[in-house]
């Protein structure tokens, strides 16, 4: 259903920017979000420097190109609504690369097959009997007491939307402490491509097809790697 096309198309037609930028969070009501939290992200890990961008600031500079170009958009929604996202992921990865020391050149589909691997490489945790967050390779070392990771924890509307969308037991994550912070551990601990696609996956409200259009890769690139990161995260739910 195309209810915000003519919407849109009329705002144009009229010169009346601010209506238009309005009305178009509403084909992409996911995307708000999945800025704020790739910036964050890339905050967190030093890609950028705190506070140096704000959200509001790129989808400014997002929807300020859709409009300006308009006519040249796609006038389907939703294929509007991917090239909203495309334009906002080409923002981001500009800004990253720009402000990061370690801009390799290597191709988008390279990175994400070496990724594929990574994900089974990432550190397995667990909860012990005391309800702490152990590596499970510490739990096969009795010489060496467990380390101890530092507490991390997800906002809670983002916590809810990996919980909806990978299909988890919310109801075990939402009443163990320990639970929250092995999800929030598990996130910040991909690798950065898998995030993204995660992000995509679950803020961005996106279906794999999209975050396949989106990123410039096959859909089956994108599918794996939501298998492969339900997967990591069912085992260690399983043993709580």
């Amino acid at each position: 259903m195309q209810k915000s096309m003519p919407a849109l198309k009329q705002h144009h037609a009229n010169a009346d920017r601010e209506a238009f930028f309005q009305q178009i969070t509403e084909v992409a009501p996911g995307l708000e979000s999945y800025v704020r939290n790739r910036l964050r992200t890339a905050e967190r890990n030093s890609l950028i420097l705190p506070d140096l961008y704000a959200t509001d600031d790129i989808l400014d500079e997002v929807f300020l190109s859709v409009y300006e170009h308009f006519p040249d958009m796609p006038q389907d929604e939703s294929a509007l609504r991917v090239r909203l996202f495309q334009l906002a992921d080409e923002k981001l990865d500009e800004i990253i690369r720009q402000e990061s020391w370690r801009n390799q050149a290597l191709s988008l589909e390279r990175v994400l097959s070496d990724e594929m691997k990574l994900l089974d490489e990432i550190p397995q945790m667990t909860v012990d009997a005391d309800g702490e967050i152990v590596m499970v390779e510490d739990l096969d070392d009795a010489e060496l007491p467990p380390s101890e990771p530092e507490a991390m924890f997800l906002e809670d509307s983002f916590e809810d939307e990996i919980i909806h969308r990978l299909e988890l037991d919310g109801a075990l994550i939402k009443s163990d402490w320990a639970m929250h912070q092995l999800l929030a551990r598990f996130y910040a601990e991909l690798p950065a491509q898998s995030r993204i696609i995660l992000d995509l996956w679950t803020r961005g409200r996106l279906s794999v097809e999209e975050i396949a259009q989106v990123r410039g890769v096959s859909a089956e690139q994108v599918r794996e790697i939501i298998v492969r990161i339900q997967a990591r995260l069912a085992r260690p739910l399983a043993r709580a």
